[in-house]
C-alpha cells in the first residue's frame, strides 16, 4: 500500500477513479476557503507567480510544475481529514477533488516523512552526544536543522514552527522492535502534536529560484497576520525570498549544489546554521529527476560537509514493470522525465549509491513495510473511516514502486543511528560492502528444477473488453472447433473508463460479435414481450461469471461502489445465430433468479464482492457451484473462510444456498478470505489459492482443497512463494501432462518474492495429500522480459500448451492506466495446432437447428470460377503516363475517380532511399511504432490482428529486407510481418508529416509541380509508408482526398467506389473482408456485388495514385520482378517498399473536418451530422409506431415494425443506387468531353 510521492505528478482526470462517495460539502479545512484567500489576493498572487515563472516548454519548467500538481493532491487529502495542513490552501488557487487512491498515497506520504522528520528531530534534541557537548565547554546546545531539497510548496516547516503536527499513533515500543519483525496491537498508543517554535530546530528549503519566489509570493498574498512581522517574504529577491529567524528559503539549481549550495547556506540562513551541527536533510521526489552523476555528486557534497547529519530520500523504483513503463511515459510527456531511475531502479541500487557517496550507514524502507507499520489498530481505523476505498491492486502497485533511502554520515551521533534510524521496523541496513540483496533474498520463491518456457503472442483479432473487475471469462466450445469468449460487466478502462453492464461475445476466429440485450430498451420490451429493464444486472465489478448449462451462465453478487455490494443472481443466456462470422449478433437474454430457503441450513449469503465461485456439476435442469469467500459491508467476520453450496435451477429459475460448516482434520482451516482464486478439479474437490485476509493487509500463501461431500479442508504441501491475490488459476495441459496454473496477481509483498507464473502438477494433489507429505515444488515458468505484470485478469486454456490470457490492469495513480492487450501464452513444446492457427477462417460454417445441438455444415460447392463471380478481369485505373499539372488539378477538383500519374519528379528519394545504408546513417536511430502481426500476412483491422512494437529505423529496414529475401527465395514469410505507418511524436494530439517528423529524409521527398501549391495549403498529413512482400493491408477509406507516391518496390492496389460500402461489411471505416482475390463467398456473399465495381493499379517507384475521399482502396506489398513488362533494374533489385501518403481537404474550410481526425479516418461533420438526424428520426418514428393513427392506440407489434424498417431499407438503397449511377453517368460524359 503507498501512496508516494510525486504521485501527483501528473493530475488525473476527474473521475478517473470509479464510483465512490462524493467528497463532503464541507470540511473543517474548507468550509471558508474564499474568506480565507480572498479573491482579489489569489488574483495578486496569480500574477506574481506568473512573472517569475519560467519559460514554458523547458525540462526545468516541467519539473518544477510537478509541483504544482503534488500540492493539489495533497490539499485534497487535507479537505478529507486525512492529515492536518492549515498552510496548504495558500498554495492552491482551486481545491480539487482527488479519489481515495490519491487521497490515502498523499496522506501517507505526508505522514510518514513528517513522523521520519520529527522523530529524527527529537532524537538530536534528546541525544546525551548534544548535552556532552555543552557540559564539554559550548555555552548552549548546538540547534538542530532541518534542511528541505527540492521544497517546492512543502509546509513542514511552516507547520513545525507556526502550528503543530500529528506523529503517527506508534508508541516508541515499536520502534526497538526489530527490523524484521512487524508492528503488533500492543504498539499502539494515541497521536501527539509536535512542534518546534523555540529556536532550538532551524529550517531552510531549497529550490530552484522561481519555485520559491513563487512560494513567497503566494505566501504574501494570505490574509494579514498569517505569518509572523518578522517574516520577510520578497517574492523578487532570487536568492533568499523569504527569510525569518528561524527559517529560510533559498534558491539554488541541486544540479550545481557543489558550486554553490553550501555558499547559500552560510549566507541566507538563519543565524546559528553551520555545516557542524546536526542536522537532517530530506528530498521528496527529487533524486530521480536528477541525471544520475548529478544525484550521486549530491550524496557526496551531503556526506563530506554535513559530517553529522542524516539523509532521507522518498524516490520512485522499479521502472520496468506495467506500472513503471506506464509512470516513465507519463512524465516524459509531461516532459519531467525520471532520469536517474534506470541507474538506481531499486532500494538496493540507491543504498549502494548512498555507501559509494561517503555515507557511514544506509537503510531502505519500501513501502509495504512502511504503510503497514503506519496504517495499524487505531490509525487503520480512522483512515478507513474516512472513505470508501476499493483501490487494494492499485495501492500495492504503489507499494512496490516508492521507498524511502535513509543514510547516515560519517560523523553522525551513535545514539541517532541506533534509536533514531536502526531501530525503525520499516527500513532494513545495506551489508556494509553494500553488496547483496537487502530485500531478505529469494527463499520465499519456489525452485523447481527448470523453469518452464512461456512465449507470448499477440491475440489473433480484436478484443471488445478491456478492463478489469468482470468476474471472469466463460469459454462456450462450438462443434466447428471455434470457441465464444464470454463475459459480463467489469470496470472498461478504454474511452469509457466506468463500470459498465455489457455483455461480451468473442469468437476466436471471427474476433468480436454484436450483442443486442433483449428487453434492454423499454418500448421495444414491451411491444415484444420481452423481460423489463428492471430485471437487467447493474454495472458491476468483482462479480462472479459462471457457465452453468451450454449458452447459459450465472451473474452473482459483485457492486457498484465499495458501500454497495450485491447478492443477487441473474441468469443470461445466448441465443446464437445459424452462421457464425464477424459481426454477427447474438441475442442476450436476462432472468432474475428467486431464492429458496427451504431447509434449515439454507441461508442466503450476505451481499459480497470479490468472492470465488466454481462450477463443481450440472445437469441440463441443474447446476452446482460452491460459492467461496468475499468481501463484505459485515464489521465482524467469521473466524474461518465462508462457503456455500449454490444450487441453481434453470427450469424454475430459482436459487438455494447450502451453509457449509467445513472442518478440517488435519490441522489449519483457511482464514476469511476475499480476492482469492478457485477452480473445481471434480464435483469433490475444489482448490482455492492466494487471497487477502480480511481485516489485514496480508495474503494467504497457501493451497487448500475443499471436499464438499465431507466439508472438509486440507492444506496442500506445495511451496508457491509469497501470498498473492486478484491472480488467475486455470487446469492446463503441458506437455502432455496435467497441470495447474498460477498467473499474476498482487500481492502485500515484493514482487521479487512472487512468481509471476507458476506450474503445480496436478498429480501431486490427490486425495492421500496430507501436512506430513513431502513438500512438491511448483513448476516456475519463464516468462519474456517484457511481459505484463497481470493482475484481476482471466485465464482460459484453449488447447494443448495454449492459454489465452485477457482482462486485468489497475490505474497507476495519477500516470494513468495499464490495461494488458490480451494475449497467447504457449508453454512447452507440444503447442495444439489448432490453437497456432485460431485467427485462420475456416471453409465451414456454423448452423444451429431449432433443438438441437450446433453442427458443421460444409460450404457449397461452387459452380461459377472465383474469376467469374469476382467479375475479373478488374478495369484498370485511369492513367497518365506523363505527369503535368494540369492533369492533376483536373482529377484533384473533381474528385470523381482515382487516376495514376506515371513519371512524376518526386525528388532525390526516387535515386537514394533504395539504399538501406543511407536509410540507416539519415534516420536510423529514429525510435518508430511498427505494427507486428503474427502468423500473417494479412492486416485485419476490423479484428485487430497486430500488436505496435517500438524499433528503430535501422532495425525495420533490416527485417523487411530479410523478410524480402525470403519471400523471393522460398515465397515463405517470417514469423512477424512488420509494417510501419509513420505517426507524430505525440499521436494523440498531433498528425504525421515527414518533412518535420524525419529532417533528412524529408528533404528528399517533393511534390511535383501543381500539385504542390494545390496540397500545401490543405495538408492535413504526410506520412511515410514502409514493408516487405506479401503484405496486405485492409481495405479501407479516407475521408480525405490524398496521393500516394510510390518511392520503392511495387504495389498492387484495388480500389472500390463509395457506392459500395454495403457490400463490403465496413466497421468504422474498414472492410471485414480480408482476401479480395479468394474471398470467403459464403460468409461475404455481397463481396460478388462489391467486385463489379472494383478498379485496380501497380503501383511503381516514380508512380502516384491520386485517391479521392471515401474511395476504398486494398493495398498489397509485392516483389518488384512480379511484373516484368515496365519493371527497371533498380526497382527489381529493392529489397523493401517504401511510399510516402500525403493527405489534403477537398473542402477550403477547414471547419467542414472533426479537428480530432488525426488520421484522416473520421467522417466529415457534415456526414456525422446527416447519419445522426437520420438515426434520430427514424429512432422517433419507431418509438410511436402505432396499430391506428389514433394518438392512445397500442404500439405495432414488433414484427411488423420490423418489416416496415426492412422495406424502408431497401428503398433507402436504391435511392442511394441511384445518386451513385446518376454520378457514373455525369462522370461518364466528363470523360468523353474533348
Amino acid at each position: 500500500m503507498t501512496l508516494t510521492a510525486k504521485l501527483g505528478d501528473v493530475v488525473p482526470p476527474p473521475g478517473m477513479a470509479e464510483d465512490h462517495h462524493q467528497a463532503p460539502s464541507a470540511s473543517p479545512d474548507s468550509t471558508a476557503e474564499e474568506a480565507i484567500l480572498s479573491r482579489k489576493r489569489q488574483k495578486k498572487a496569480l500574477r506574481v507567480t506568473q512573472k517569475i515563472r519560467m519559460t514554458e516548454g523547458s525540462v526545468d519548467a516541467r519539473v518544477q510544475h510537478t509541483n504544482d500538481d503534488s500540492v493539489v493532491s495533497k490539499r485534497s487529502a487535507v479537505a478529507h481529514e486525512y492529515i492536518r495542513d492549515k498552510f496548504l490552501r495558500y498554495f492552491v488557487k482551486k481545491p480539487a477533488r482527488r479519489s481515495p487512491l490519491i487521497n490515502r498515497g498523499y496522506y501517507l506520504r505526508m505522514a510518514v516523512m513528517t513522523d521520519l522528520i520529527v522523530r529524527l528531530v527529537k532524537r538530536y534534541l534528546s541525544a546525551p552526544e548534544r548535552e556532552a557537548a555543552v557540559s564539554g565547554g559550548g555555552q548552549c546546545p548546538p540547534p538542530v536543522q532541518v534542511l528541505s531539497l527540492g521544497a517546492g510548496y512543502d509546509t513542514l516547516a511552516l507547520r513545525l514552527l507556526l502550528d503543530s503536527v500529528d506523529t503517527l499513533p506508534v508508541d516508541h515500543k515499536c520502534a526497538a522492535a526489530s527490523a524484521s519483525s512487524s508492528c503488533s496491537s500492543s504498539c499502539s498508543s494515541s497521536s501527539t502534536t509536535v512542534s518546534f517554535p523555540a529556536g532550538d530546530v532551524l529550517f531552510v528549503d531549497v529550490d530552484f529560484p522561481s519555485v520559491l519566489m513563487s512560494k513567497a509570493a503566494l505566501m504574501a498574498a494570505a490574509p494579514p497576520h498569517t505569518f509572523p512581522a518578522d517574516w520577510d517574504l520578497s517574492p523578487q529577491r532570487e536568492e533568499c525570498p523569504i527569510r525569518s529567524p528561524h527559517y529560510s528559503a533559498i534558491g539554488v539549481d541541486l544540479r550545481v549544489a557543489s558550486t554553490k549550495l553550501l555558499d547559500s547556506l552560510h549566507h541566507h540562513s538563519p543565524a546559528g546554521f553551520a555545516a557542524t551541527n546536526p542536522t537532517i536533510i530530506y528530498a521528496e521526489c527529487v533524486m530521480q529527476y536528477m541525471p544520475h552523476e548529478d544525484a550521486a555528486e549530491l550524496l557526496t557534497l551531503v556526506a563530506a560537509s554535513f559530517r553529522n547529519a542524516v539523509f532521507v530520500a522518498y524516490d520512485q523504483v522499479s521502472p520496468l514493470d506495467s506500472f513503471g513503463r506506464v509512470m516513465q511515459h507519463s512524465l516524459r510527456q509531461k516532459g519531467s522525465p525520471l532520469l536517474g531511475i534506470q541507474t538506481s531502479p531499486d532500494g538496493a541500487h540507491m543504498v549502494r549509491r548512498a555507501r559509494a557517496a561517503g555515507m557511514r550507514h544506509a537503510w531502505w524502507g519500501n513501502f509495504y513495510r512502511i504503510s503497514a507499520w503506519c496504517l495499524a489498530d487505531d490509525e487503520r481505523e480512522r483512515v478507513e473511516a474516512l472513505e470508501d476505498f476499493d483501490e487494494l491492486e492499485e495501492w500495492s502497485e504503489m507499494c512496490e514502486h516508492y521507498g524511502i533511502t535513509m543514510a547516515a554520515t560519517p560523523g553522525a551521533w551513535n545514539s541517532v543511528i541506533t534509536s533514531g534510524c536502526a531501530a525503525h521496523p520499516a527500513f532494513v541496513e545495506c551489508s556494509v560492502e553494500g553488496e547483496g540483496r537487502i530485500e531478505g533474498g529469494d527463499e520465499s520463491v519456489p525452485q523447481s528444477s527448470e523453469p518452464m518456457k512461456g512465449t507470448l503472442h499477440s491475440w489473433p483479432s480484436r478484443y471488445g473488453f478491456e478492463g478489469w473487475g468482470n468476474g471472469g471469462v466463460a469459454v462456450e466450445p462450438l462443434a466447428n472447433g471455434d470457441h465464444l469468449l464470454v463475459s459480463f460487466g467489469g470496470f472498461a478502462a478504454g474511452k469509457q473508463h466506468q463500470r459498465v453492464s455489457t455483455v461480451y461475445v468473442h469468437s476466436l476466429r471471427e474476433g468480436e460479435l454484436r450483442v443486442v440485450v433483449a428487453g434492454g430498451d423499454k418500448g421495444v420490451a414491451e411491444t415484444a414481450g420481452l423481460a423489463p429493464a428492471s430485471a437487467l444486472p447493474p454495472p458491476l465489478v468483482f462479480h462472479s461469471f459462471s457457465r452453468v448449462a451450454p449458452r447459459t451462465f450465472l451473474v452473482w453478487g459483485g457492486r457498484t461502489n465499495p458501500s454497495a455490494p450485491s447478492n443477487k443472481a441473474f441468469l443470461l443466456t445466448l441465443d446464437l445465430p445459424r452462421t457464425i462470422s464477424y459481426g454477427s449478433t447474438v441475442t442476450a437474454h436476462w432472468r432474475g433468479l428467486d431464492v429458496l430457503c427451504e431447509a434449515a441450513n439454507q441461508r442466503c449469503p450476505s451481499p459480497r464482492y470479490r468472492h470465488s465461485m466454481v462450477v463443481l456439476d450440472g445437469t441440463k435442469d441443474e447446476a452446482t457451484l460452491l460459492l467461496v469467500g468475499g468481501k463484505t459491508t459485515v464489521t465482524n467476520p467469521t473466524t474461518g473462510l465462508e462457503c456455500f453450496r449454490v444450487t441453481v435451477c434453470l427450469q424454475r429459475h430459482t436459487i438455494s444456498y447450502e451453509v457449509l460448516d467445513c472442518t478440517s482434520p488435519s490441522g489449519p482451516m483457511p482464514p476469511p478470505l476475499h480476492s482469492a482464486a478457485a477452480v473445481a478439479l471434480s464435483p469433490d474437490a475444489a482448490l482455492v489459492s492466494g487471497g487477502v485476509l480480511l481485516g489485514r493487509d496480508a495474503c494467504n500463501r497457501h493451497l487448500w482443497q475443499l471436499r464438499p461431500s465431507t466439508k472438509e479442508w486440507s492444506c496442500l504441501p506445495v511451496r508457491l512463494g509469497e501470498g498473492r491475490y486478484a491472480h488467475s488459476l486455470a487446469q492446463v495441459s503441458v506437455n502432455r501432462r496435467d497441470y495447474l496454473l498460477m498467473l499474476g496477481g498482487s500481492t502485500w509483498t515484493e514482487k521479487s518474492h512472487v512468481p509471476p507464473a507458476l506450474l503445480v502438477p496436478l498429480p501431486l494433489l490427490d486425495s492421500s495429500t496430507n501436512g506430513e507429505a513431502t513438500v512438491a515444488v511448483a513448476v516456475t515458468v519463464s516468462l519474456p522480459m517484457d511481459a505484463p505484470w497481470w493482475s484481476r485478469h482471466s485465464c482460459v486454456a484453449l488447447g494443448e500448451g495454449v492459454v489465452g490470457v485477457v482482462g486485468g490492469g489497475y490505474t497507476c495513480f495519477s500516470f494513468g492506466t495499464f490495461a494488458p492487450k490480451p494475449q497467447l501464452l504457449f508453454l512447452g513444446d507440444a503447442i495444439d495446432a489448432k490453437a497456432r492457427l485460431l485467427s485462420m477462417t475456416s471453409a465451414t460454417c456454423l448452423s444451429v437447428g431449432r433443438d438441437t445441438a450446433p453442427k458443421v455444415v460444409a460450404a457449397p460447392k461452387l459452380v461459377y470460377s472465383y474469376d467469374q463471380l469476382l467479375s475479373k478481369p478488374w478495369s484498370t485505373v485511369r492513367e497518365v503516363t506523363y505527369y503535368c499539372a494540369a492533369a492533376f488539378l483536373e482529377a484533384a477538383t473533381t474528385a470523381a475517380q482515382p487516376v495514376v500519374f506515371r513519371n512524376v519528379p518526386l525528388g532525390s528519394c526516387l535515386s537514394t532511399w533504395g539504399s538501406s545504408a543511407y536509410l540507416k546513417a539519415a534516420e536510423g536511430r529514429s525510435t518508430l511504432s511498427v505494427h507486428v502481426a503474427e502468423g500473417s500476412q494479412r492486416l485485419d483491422f476490423v479484428r485487430k490482428n497486430f500488436a505496435f512494437r517500438h524499433v528503430t529505423l535501422a532495425q525495420l529496414v533490416e527485417h523487411i529486407e530479410e523478410a524480402t529475401t525470403l519471400f523471393r527465395e522460398t515465397r515463405g514469410s517470417p514469423s512477424e510481418t512488420w509494417y510501419y505507418r509513420s505517426v507524430a511524436g505525440h499521436m494523440k494530439n498531433e498528425r504525421s508529416n515527414v518533412w518535420a517528423d524525419f529532417p533528412t529524409l524529408g528533404k528528399d521527398f517533393v511534390l511535383p509541380p501543381g500539385a504542390k501549391e494545390h496540397i500545401l495549403p490543405r495538408l492535413h498529413q504526410c506520412c511515410l509508408r514502409m514493408s516487405a512482400p506479401p503484405l496486405q493491408l485492409w481495405t479501407h477509406y479516407d475521408a480525405l482526398d490524398n496521393v500516394l507516391c510510390q518511392i520503392v518496390g511495387t504495389k498492387r492496389v484495388v480500389l472500390f467506389p463509395p457506392s459500395e460500402f454495403n457490400n463490403l461489411y465496413v466497421t468504422g471505416s474498414s472492410s471485414a473482408v480480408m482476401s479480395l482475390d479468394e474471398p470467403d463467398l459464403v460468409r461475404y456473399p455481397r463481396f460478388i456485388d462489391a467486385c463489379k465495381m472494383a478498379q485496380e493499379v501497380i503501383l511503381r517507384p516514380g508512380d502516384m495514385l491520386f485517391l479521392p475521399a471515401m474511395w476504398f482502396h486494398h493495398i498489397t506489398t509485392l516483389l518488384p520482378d512480379e511484373d516484368l513488362a515496365d519493371s527497371t533494374a533498380a526497382a527489381a533489385s529493392a529489397r523493401y517498399n517504401v511510399s510516402v501518403n500525403v493527405f489534403y481537404r477537398h473542402f477550403d474550410n477547414a471547419a467542414v473536418y472533426d479537428p480530432k481526425d488525426l488520421y484522416g479516418n473520421k467522417d466529415i461533420l457534415a456526414v456525422t451530422r446527416v447519419c445522426e438526424e437520420l438515426r434520430s428520426a427514424t429512432r422517433n418514428v419507431l418509438a410511436d409506431a402505432r396499430l391506428t393513427a389514433d394518438t392512445d392506440a397500442v404500439q405495432l407489434p414488433s414484427t411488423y415494425v420490423e418489416f416496415a424498417v426492412r422495406r424502408f431499407l431497401q428503398d433507402l438503397e436504391g435511392t442511394a443506387a441511384a445518386m451513385a449511377d446518376a454520378r457514373r453517368g455525369c462522370d461518364a460524359l466528363g470523360a468523353d468531353a474533348p
